[in-house]
């Protein structure tokens, strides 16, 4: 079981061809910003090895995230 209050991702991984955050107006930069404030996690509904932490970006824009943990704490990020 993850630790998310004391959770620090290693790495992040994303498919910049399939841009799949493009589409709700969000960066790659505030998507990984969300892991360095304050945020809650939920699972996914859909996909066990998925999650949703609903956290802000630096610039204060609130966001749910979804991505897949990895091992060695390696974020992969499907979308905003």
């Amino acid at each position: 079981m993850v630790n998310w209050h004391r959770f620090v991702p290693t790495n992040f991984e994303y498919d910049f061809e399939q841009n799949k955050l493009a589409a709700p107006s969000v960066t790659f930069e505030e998507a990984t910003g969300c892991f360095f404030s304050d945020f809650q996690i939920r699972r996914n509904k859909s996909y066990r090895d998925r999650y949703q932490p609903i956290g802000k970006t630096i610039g204060g824009r609130r966001l749910k995230i979804i991505f897949q943990l990895k091992p060695n704490s390696v974020v992969r990020i499907i979308t905003g």
